[in-house]
Parts: structure tokens; sequence; C-alpha cells
């Protein structure tokens, strides 16, 4: 039987995870939740897997809105897990993924988190250790790839209220959050941001990127900017910039177009 595994991404944590998970099961197909990721799902899937970010204890919204609107046929044999990668706090990720699936009449079966390098750099400073946080991720994925082979189950929590407020409240302000990016003279119109964008929130307008407030907050336009000429207000002109060792803007651009 197939295997399937839906992943989000910006700087490509999630997508390398979701593709070492991938290697590990047989005739496993990827697929990148963008904006125009199709709804409908073949039936009869031996396992279906969820893999994205940690947004304050929440997957990402274009995750959310996807499984709920994705149509599942003939699925009740279906191994459904979630993993969640995180940079410093994973809170209450895998219980909110859980109620949405539980709202779609569903269950989680298995539900994990994983450590990677924390990649927000509108909110922080790129630190130290890529190398370090890439290691430790690379041993949480070997350990939570065993348990999804052998379709183990594990208990998912019940989302506490508390957690779901301070989650709603942080995801209200992620579209607008593009109103602070600006683009300096360095941008060579290369076009590179536009096609990560899962979200195809960005367009070229003479010669420079414009942004259009449906924005994911992956950080994939910022951090793949070959010149460093995407900003955000005054915060990040002498931050550094992260990119998964093993994953280019290639890679991204590729899952999208496939």
């Amino acid at each position: 039987m197939k295997n399937r595994i839906y992943f989000f991404t910006g700087t490509g944590n999630s997508l390398t995870v979701a593709q070492n998970i991938a290697k590990a099961l047989p005739n496993c197909e990827l697929v990148a939740i963008h904006k125009d990721t199709p709804l409908e799902i073949p039936a009869d899937y031996e396992r279906l897997g969820f893999v994205f970010p940690n947004y304050s204890g929440g997957p990402p919204k274009m995750v959310v809105e996807f499984i709920r609107n994705i149509k599942l046929p003939n699925q009740n044999n279906t191994y459904l897990f979630a993993v969640a990668t995180y940079g410093g706090n994973a809170g209450s990720v895998i219980a909110q993924i859980g109620d949405h699936i539980k709202q779609r009449n569903w269950q989680l079966h298995y539900g994990s988190t994983i450590i990677s390098y924390p990649n927000a750099v509108t909110l922080y400073p790129m630190i130290k250790g890529v190398g370090l946080f890439t290691k430790l991720a690379k041993i949480s994925t070997n350990r939570v790839i065993k348990k999804i082979v052998a379709k183990q189950h594990t208990s998912i929590q019940v989302l506490k209220n508390s957690a779901q407020k301070k989650y709603e409240k942080f995801m209200s302000g992620i579209p607008n959050s593009d109103s602070g990016y600006h683009v300096n003279i360095d941008c060579v119109s290369c076009g590179i941001c536009t096609k990560v964008c899962p979200a195809k929130n960005i367009t070229i307008d003479d010669g420079k990127p414009v942004f259009h407030h449906q924005c994911e907050s992956c950080m994939a336009c910022i951090q793949h900017c070959p010149k460093r000429a995407i900003n955000y207000k005054d915060k990040t002109e002498k931050r550094g910039r992260y990119t998964h060792p093993n994953v280019n803007y290639k890679t991204i651009i590729h899952h999208y177009s496939r």
C-alpha cells in the first residue's frame, strides 16, 4: 500500500524531517502544502502524515485550512500521524493539530515534536550552532521514524482553552505581518521570493517584491533572498540568515511545481 506525507516548510526544517520519514516508508509520496495543493486525497493509503513547523503552540494557518478542507474518502484504516518541528517551546502544537483532525471526525494516531534550528529572524537573531541543531533533529527524527514505521499509537492531549486563546492571538497578526517588510537597493529582481512563498503572497512590481498581506510568516522570502534585500522593520538588517544545510530554494520550488 502507498503512504503519503504532506509538509509545510519555509527554510527546510520540516521538509528535511518529511524527507527522512518518507525514505523509511515504502512507496511514500511527498506533497507540499501551499496555496494550490489539491484537496482531493485518493483512497486507501496505509499512512498519511503531516509535517509542519510550530507557530506559538499550533500549526501554520495554511496547514489548518488544508486539514479543514481536504477530502479523505475511505480512509478508515489509514494511520494518521503529525510531526511538528520547533525551535524553542513546542507548547500544545500536537494537541492543536489533534483537535483540528478530531473536528473532521478523524483520529490522530500518533503525534510528536522535533527540535530544529530556530529560524524566525523577524523575532530574534540567528544563533550559532546550526550543526548541533541539525544533529539533534536527525536523532529525534530517527526515533520518530521507528514509531511511525511500527504504526505506534500515542495519547493525544486534550487542547486546553488557555493554549487555544494564546495560539489564536498570535495567529491573528500573521497575515498582515508582511506590513513590516521592506526591500532595499540590493534587490536584483531575481524573483526567488515569489517562488518560495507558499501563499503566493508576493509579486514583482517595477522590479521589486510587493507583499499582499496574506503572509504565512514562514520566513522563506527573507531567508532565501540571495542578497539579503528583504528585511523586517529595523530588526533584521544586521541579523544573519538561515536555511537548512540540506535544502535550498530550488528544492522548495521543485515541490511547489509538482
